[in-house]
């Protein structure tokens, strides 16, 4: 997940660099800056993540990508938003975590609201915009609104009454928070083109409420 706002970045990060020991040191200070971090040593491992997963930055070693940037590139083509690619050369691992977080503020500041990432699935608040897997869905103000709660807690089970609290303004009993959420949660299922047998990706959990999360996390 990245949430950028109030100051705090968390990235996805994709490390891609042909040296192992130098591309787990790059991994390693990612990890410890707090960002989410992958590592490819090559064109083949990288093109199988970015067909699961798009990055918000891909940190290549220069030469490497002087080699294989027209492949890497045509991976990238339609993906949206487009990861920020920073060449990266020596093992200067710690201060460029510190350079990429003032640069995303600064995007932040640029498009004027927060970014929220889980996986293939984008929800641009500046923009009010969602984006999923690579396509922008078009949601009423009510269902973005629950998409971005479920997305900046991605992971965790939001109840029922919780989720309408966050998105309505309101406190509600349970089978009456049940009742107002379903017809929401099944048209933007429809939208997304989510199967609901399936329980994939907006997820119910019987009783409690429901949450966001992922495959390929």
């Amino acid at each position: 997940m990245t949430k950028i706002g109030n100051g705090t970045v968390h990235l996805r990060v994709l490390i891609i660099h042909p040296d192992l020991k130098a591309g787990e040191q790059f991994l390693q200070s990612a990890i410890q800056a707090g960002h989410l971090a992958h590592y490819a040593p090559d064109l083949r491992g990288t093109l199988s993540f970015v067909a699961r997963v798009i990055p918000d930055i891909i940190v290549a070693d220069r030469e490497w990508l002087e080699r294989n940037g027209r492949g890497l590139f045509s991976a990238l083509q339609g993906c949206s938003p487009l990861p920020l690619i920073c060449p990266v050369e020596g093992v200067d691992r710690d201060s460029v975590w510190e350079r990429l977080a003032r640069a995303m503020r600064a995007f932040q500041t640029w498009t004027g609201g927060e970014v929220v990432r889980v996986g293939s699935l984008v929800i641009d608040h500046g923009r009010k915009q969602v984006i999923w897997r690579g396509q922008p869905v078009q949601l009423p103000p009510l269902q973005f609104k629950i998409m971005t709660v479920l997305a900046q807690r991605a992971g965790q089970v939001v109840s029922h009454t919780d989720l309408v609290r966050e998105v309505w303004g309101i406190d509600a009993e349970d089978p009456e928070a049940r009742e107002l959420l379903k017809v929401h949660i099944r048209q933007i299922r429809k939208r997304l083109g989510l199967d609901p047998e399936r329980g994939e990706v907006l997820v119910s959990v019987r009783g409690f409420g429901y949450m966001l999360t992922l495959p390929e996390d």
